[in-house]
């Protein structure tokens, strides 16, 4: 099917390209003022995404519209634009230019000069996004962004991973940043059946992972409260604004990228692998000699007859369970013009294997956008659909029993086989995750994932700089998702299988009206102003059921199934927004510039006396290198100082917090009724967040470019759920209570080092701090939990607990610190008082990498590092406390570090079968280092010459070799696979990062 749809897509674009395209080959020169020629200029065919670059001898040729133009620019002069004008040769001459104010950042609700931006933000192109070979785009931000940090902790395709711009903010409330496709925001949150447990490690489907990165042509990240107020009551945390491909003036484009390769797990250190069966035999039968007080050989002897151990069986279960897996990704897409019509079309397939059995992610998708124009009238839409099937775990990638990998390392041992002798599975292990896999016979966890976006709209130009747009966003997310336990696992078995679905749906619907205008006077004064008003609406759709007793072991849809698993569940919400907002921006002569912005909202989710809010920003604007006594200098070629600050707002919240609810279905003294399960709290308001930045920008010989932001944001107001006496019939309440603050420091470079003849090499850099605090809570008790507290004074990700001492070189049992305080130490577990042992946020992050071209072979390399953060290795109590829990998997760094009289001074304490003191004996033993540097991607490439190709009518061929998470550098006192975890810093068999080698090939004509 899907051939039969790139194959007629290519036929239609073909004929397009014959018929629209009337193009004439333009060759030329281009040189400085001095005469010299410009190695490396940018030359673009105006209004597509044709260019090329020149030579050493600063030639260039390139296909071109007749009629059309071309653009030459070159980092340190003054872009030019030239007219073909039936022309075959043209010779450009580019003049210095001390700054470079024509890039744009897209803001708001349109976009705005880099020169007038008066706020932080980030811009990445394209070429970061297609760097990283992954089906979340997101992942490819990683360390090139400042002030961003992301959580990967999962290796599951297309699993969700946490962004947060600038720290936490939050404590009850939403955490994420908004995101904006073609000003169309977006559903961007977990969804399925296990959403809102208590598991911290599950691996969930990322709804960002069904948009093609193919598609995108950039995405900025917006900051502070000049870049996001505009947002108002959904900016708090930050927007992402993700612009896509569109069609432009020129000539037809259509181009084919081909990528396969194979996905493997990367290394991991032997500390936590395990020991294969005559070592674990040993091990066990040192414990049970410690514990009984046998000698060696009556213990061996003992155990081997519990475990009737063969001698032989030998299992791998890790190597069972992971496999090297398969990635292919196809897209074609075609642009360009006909008339005073700009299209953009395009279809892509990607098939992701997981390196672990039971995780595949297979994604369609296609996108359209068009604009045309018609004298004052200009009409556009932008449209795009994703369908993904998309199978995981039971509960991701936690410590559900039926994830293989836990149970791979958790329950069964390398002295359990696979298969019995007649072939069949091995069910008396209880968890035998090969079977579980089965493909006829096993579990199954499979989701299937919609995602539509509609986007019409259309602009009128009255003239005099003053436009009217009016613009639809429809934005749907669709889920069904179906859970079967086959009879190859216990609980399946018990009730001859059990199948579970649900259909979940969530629409948002955004229609904005905005008026703008544009206007400059005197040649010095710019002026911009829009007022615009927003309406939005969400409903929320969710239906469950599930049935047992499945008819036969290989047919697992649920019409097989004879007895159903309770009533049946559905669950509808609504929630409204309305805005107006207004933004302003002014500057004169280039040199001083000031914006503000104003916006009001009204919510839905909150009480009726507090629904509306006003969110605000003002930022200025200093360029210093425009004023007499910096003009003319060649060293510091730019220079500006910035300054915001403003106030945003969150509503991210349960859509029904602030009302008082009722459930039938209850009785008292045999008289049905109904009981309250929420109080009424009319007064509920926004929570609040006021951003505070300082910016300076400057730059070097128009080489090297430095970017400074420190800022302050404080959360006050914050949504919090407020403990009630449980007299009251509910256990908490939603209140604007407890404050948050979040203060830092960003600092980017971007350098280049060559750009001459036929060699371009640059290279980045950027390094973030984040403090963040907490201020105030509901109560003056602080929230305490097991290996964590919240209280003021401390970072929300603060860990707590007892504090591992070592082991007692004498008797070799456990030690911890007694009491709150102090050196003194104890063996004893129910003496050791909890006390604060770090944060799983890091000190400091970010990440550099490098460019390089040299004549037509491309090179690149993208580094991130994250310093000084905690990891609390949850399962490291289970793998590396086996002791207590007897006949169970050893780790090889406790088999050759435990406790022996001839091995004193260590800290694996001796191994002494079933022994309870260590059972459940959370202590910062387990708490690392989460320090680490990864070559996140690299890439090398070459792009064939022109005048071979042309004469194929290839306008470009290109092939390359991408490799991701090639190599981590950890912390030397991490015991983990992988230190990258969720933002509260615990992890619990984490679904392990796939190291990935594709080999791609990019053809356009």
């Amino acid at each position: 099917m899907v051939r039969k749809i790139v194959l007629s897509l290519i036929a239609v674009l073909g004929f397009s390209a014959y018929t629209f395209a009337q193009n004439q080959q333009v060759s030329g020169t281009v040189a400085g003022a001095d005469g010299k020629p410009v190695a490396g200029a940018t030359v673009m065919v105006d209004g597509t995404s044709v260019g090329t670059t020149t030579g050493a001898d600063g030639s260039f040729s390139i296909s071109a519209p007749a009629d059309g133009s071309l653009t030459v620019s070159f980092i340190g002069y003054k872009s030019q634009q030239v007219a073909v004008a039936g022309k075959s040769r043209i010779a450009v001459t580019l003049h210095e230019d001390a700054q470079a104010i024509d890039d744009v950042v897209v803001t708001g609700y349109g976009v705005t000069r880099k020169a007038a931006f008066t706020g932080a933000a980030s811009v990445v192109g394209s070429d970061v996004i297609n760097s990283k070979v992954d089906a979340n785009f997101m992942k490819s931000l990683q360390g090139a962004v400042t002030g961003l940090t992301m959580n990967n902790a999962s290796g599951n395709p297309g699993a969700f991973a946490s962004v947060y711009i600038r720290g936490t903010g939050s404590i009850n409330s939403g955490t994420q940043p908004l995101y904006v496709v073609d000003g169309v925001p977006i559903f961007s949150d977990k969804e399925s059946m296990q959403t809102g447990g208590s598991n911290p490690t599950r691996a969930e489907f990322s709804p960002l992972a069904n948009i093609n990165p193919a598609d995108i042509e950039s995405v900025t990240v917006l900051k502070d409260a000049t870049a996001t107020a505009i947002y108002g009551s959904r900016a708090a945390n930050g927007v992402i604004v993700i612009t896509t491909k569109k069609g432009s003036e020129g000539a037809f484009n259509l181009t084919f990228d081909v990528k396969q390769g194979v996905t493997q797990m990367t290394p991991y250190t032997d500390k936590i692998k395990l020991v294969n069966a005559s070592e674990l035999i040993d091990i066990w039968s040192q414990g049970y000699a410690n514990a009984s007080g046998l000698d060696y050989n009556q213990a061996r002897q003992a155990i081997i007859g519990a475990v009737g151990w063969n001698g032989q069986t030998d299992t791998d279960w890790v190597d069972a369970v992971k496999r090297n897996g398969y990635v292919q990704d196809y897209n074609v897409s075609a642009s360009g013009s006909t008339g005073k019509t700009n299209y953009y079309a395009s279809l892509g397939y990607l098939n992701t294997e997981g390196i672990m059995i039971g995780t595949d992610m297979e994604r369609f998708s296609g996108r359209l956008n068009l604009e045309t124009t018609h004298k004052m009238f200009t009409f556009g839409m932008n449209t795009s659909y994703s369908y993904t099937d998309y199978d995981t775990f039971a509960q991701g990638s936690g410590g559900s029993m039926s994830n293989p990998f836990v149970t791979a390392y958790a329950l069964v041992t390398p002295v359990d086989p696979i298969y019995n002798e007649d072939g069949t599975y091995n069910m008396d292990v209880g968890y035998n995750p090969v079977a579980i896999y089965d493909k006829y016979k096993g579990d199954i966890y499979k989701q299937k994932i919609t995602t539509a976006i509609f986007n019409p709209y259309l602009a009128v130009n009255f003239g005099k700089g003053i436009v009217f747009k009016t613009s639809l966003g429809v934005n749907i997310y669709g889920l069904q998702q179906y859970d079967y336990w086959s009879r190859m696992q216990p609980q399946g078995a018990e009730y001859k299988g059990i199948g579970q679905q649900y259909n979940a749906q969530t629409t948002t619907i955004t229609w904005t009206n905005t008026l703008g205008w544009n206007y400059t006077f005197a040649d010095k004064h710019n002026v911009s102003l829009m007022v615009g008003q927003e309406m939005q609406r969400k409903n929320y759709f969710n239906e469950y059921y599930a049935a047992s007793n499945y008819a036969y072991e290989d047919r697992r849809d649920m019409s097989t199934a004879s007895e159903q698993q309770g009533p049946g569940s559905n669950e509808m919400q609504k929630a409204r927004l309305a805005s107006y907002f207004f933004n302003g921006e002014y500057d004169y002569d280039n040199r001083y510039y000031i914006s503000g912005s104003f916006r009001r909202d009204g919510s839905s989710v909150f009480g009726i006396d507090s629904r509306w809010g006003n969110f605000w920003s003002i930022g200025a604007k200093w360029r210093l290198t425009e004023e007499a006594f910096l003009k003319d200098n060649s060293v510091l070629t730019n220079a500006t100082i910035r300054a915001s600050y403003g106030e945003v707002g969150n509503q991210d919240i349960g859509w029904y917090s602030s009302r008082g609810f009722y459930r039938s279905g209850y009785s008292y003294n045999n008289m049905p009724g109904m009981v309250p399960i929420s109080i009424s709290n009319s007064g509920l308001g926004w929570e609040r967040s006021k951003k505070f930045n300082f910016g300076i920008d400057f730059s070097l010989f128009n080489r090297v470019e430095f970017t400074v932001d420190a800022y302050k944001e404080k959360t006050s107001d914050m949504l919090f759920d407020m403990p009630l006496s449980m007299t009251t019939g509910n256990a908490s309440v939603m209140r604007n209570i407890g404050s948050m603050q979040n203060t830092g420091i960003e600092v980017g470079i971007n350098a280049t080092i060559f750009a001459k003849q036929d060699l371009m090499w640059s290279i980045y850099a950027n390094i973030s701090h984040n403090k963040n605090e907490v201020l105030a809570l509901s109560t003056p008790e602080p929230l305490e939990y097991t290996y964590s507290i919240v209280e003021p004074g401390r970072p929300i990700n603060q860990f707590y607990m007892q504090q591992w001492a070592g082991v007692d070189p004498d008797t070799g049992s456990p030690l911890w610190y007694k009491g709150e305080e102090g050196d003194e130490v104890t063996s004893n577990y129910a003496e050791a008082g909890k006390r604060y042992c770090g944060s799983s946020d890091p000190k400091v992050f970010g990440g550099f990498g490098t460019n390089f071209m040299w004549k037509g072979i491309d090179f690149s390399m993208n580094f991130n590092y994250s310093i000084g953060n905690k990891v609390f290795v949850r399962n490291n109590e289970f793998d590396m406390q086996t002791g207590s829990r007897g006949l169970a998997n050893v780790t090889r760094y406790v088999y050759e570090n435990a406790w022996t009289p001839d091995n004193r001074y260590t800290d694996v304490p001796k191994f002494v079968y079933q022994d309870r003191s260590q059972a459940n004996a959370d202590s910062s033993r387990f708490l690392y280092d989460g320090s680490y540097l990864r070559l996140k991607s690299m890439t090398l490439g070459y792009t064939f010459p022109k005048k071979w190709m042309q004469k194929a009518y290839i306008q470009k061929l290109r092939v390359y070799f991408t490799a991701d998470n090639l190599f981590t550098v950890k912390a030397d006192d991490f015991i983990g696979i992988d230190p990258e975890t969720f933002s509260g810093g615990i992890q619990m068999w984490q679904y392990p990062l796939a190291r990935t080698f594709t080999f791609g090939v990019t053809l356009g004509f």
